[in-house]
């Protein structure tokens, strides 16, 4: 199905003949009618759009694992939960599984362990179905489409809420200050030009913009402009107050207020991705490529504060995951052909996870938790530029 012809029509039926951004993107990205991530397409790895650090080795996974583990360990062994929230095709969960299973930790806590899904794509869950199916009689797996929907089989959270970039996927309002004034950026149909849709600017659309704009001081400079993601803010809220006890993991691209809305980043963070190619063109082949903006973590850590979600370290991921001990995970070799040496391969793909100039600087992680235990082994003293 064409989900251009879903926003065509969705732009039609307005008075103004036009949709904010965030409900072109959501459109874009999440139509039931060729949505992006509703599509039957491969999205991650080699043959998709774009790498995750669970696709660059199951090394990813299993210090994840050893993090979950001491959390698990941390906690009463009451009904406990392990929440993954957007886990895609699935490869995340299984590697944290699987090392579970082969190091006997799994069976040391299934029987007040269970792990949850939460996945809206019926496309990633049957994927996600699929990848944890070894699983399935070992460890009680349970899907949801919604958070809310979890929340009213566990209304009282107990455990860890886990999400490798999730955020940064969520629609977007993007605003630009122009003549003294912030206005909202809308979506039109273009009438010129080979590109079947155009932007406008029009009134904010929401108080909460307002306000947003006001508590994270984005600069009021000509032609300034940005992205606000409410939906993230609503999220941690929603997740802070359904955990009672436990801890909250967050891994994806961002910032501290203070970088993310500097006066150079006058273009904001938007991009595109499609077949490993980068454009910062979100009206391309709407539905047929990934949209993506980086995330406020200023944003994040105030509203679960509020809500008594504690931060107990944000890192860049390179601090985190050698805090979290993947130089342990490097395995000696002993040369040879280092495409096909498979110990050589694991190293390489640690080496990618965390030099500093890709993934382990482009990564941020959020470690959370509500009446825990604040030392942990992948945690040290950290200060939030606020």
């Amino acid at each position: 199905m064409d989900v251009t012809k879903t926003i065509q029509r969705a732009i039609q039926e307005t008075t103004e003949r036009m949709i904010s951004f965030r409900t072109y993107m959501e459109y874009a990205l999440y139509s039931p009618e060729g949505g992006y991530y509703q599509q039957e397409r491969t999205k991650i790895g080699k043959r998709g759009d774009f790498y995750t650090n669970a696709s660059v080795s199951s090394v990813y996974g299993e210090v994840l694992a050893d993090t979950l583990w001491e959390m698990i360990s941390k906690l009463p062994s009451t009904k406990l939960a392990i929440v993954e929230m957007g886990g895609g095709s699935g490869q995340l969960s299984a590697q944290i599984l699987h090392s579970l299973q082969k190091t006997g930790r799994l069976a040391a806590c299934v029987p007040s362990l269970t792990y949850v899904m939460i996945e809206a794509s019926a496309y990633h869950r049957v994927l996600q179905e699929e990848a944890l199916l070894p699983f399935r009689n070992v460890v009680d797996i349970q899907w949801y489409k919604s958070v809310d929907e979890a929340k009213a089989m566990w209304p009282e959270l107990r455990g860890i809420l886990l999400s490798n970039e999730l955020p940064d996927a969520f629609p977007v309002h993007i605003v630009e200050y122009r003549d003294g004034s912030w206005y909202e950026i809308y979506v039109t149909e273009n009438n010129e030009g080979d590109e079947l849709f155009a932007e406008r600017l029009g009134p904010l659309s929401t108080d909460g913009l307002v306000d947003y704009i006001k508590q994270e001081g984005i600069p009021p400079l000509e032609g300034y402009r940005t992205e606000v993601n409410l939906d993230s803010v609503r999220w941690m809220e929603s997740i802070a107050e359904w955990l009672i006890e436990g801890y909250a993991l967050t891994v994806d691209y961002g910032y501290e207020r203070s970088v993310l809305y500097t006066p150079s980043r006058k273009k904001g963070t938007l991009l595109c991705y499609k077949e490993h190619t980068m454009s910062e063109n979100p009206y391309e082949e709407p539905g047929a490529q990934d949209i993506t903006t980086h995330v406020n973590f200023s944003a994040l850590i105030d509203v679960a504060e509020e809500k008594g979600l504690e931060t107990l370290g944000f890192y860049t991921q390179q601090q985190f995951l050698m805090q979290a001990g993947i130089l342990q995970k490097l395995e000696e070799h002993t040369g040879g052909d280092p495409f096909r040496n498979e110990a050589a391969k694991r190293n390489r793909a640690i080496r990618q996870l965390i030099m500093g100039d890709g993934m382990g600087s482009a990564f941020r992680v959020l470690i959370q938790g509500k009446c825990v235990e604040r030392e942990l082994a992948c945690c040290m003293p950290w200060t939030l530029q606020r």
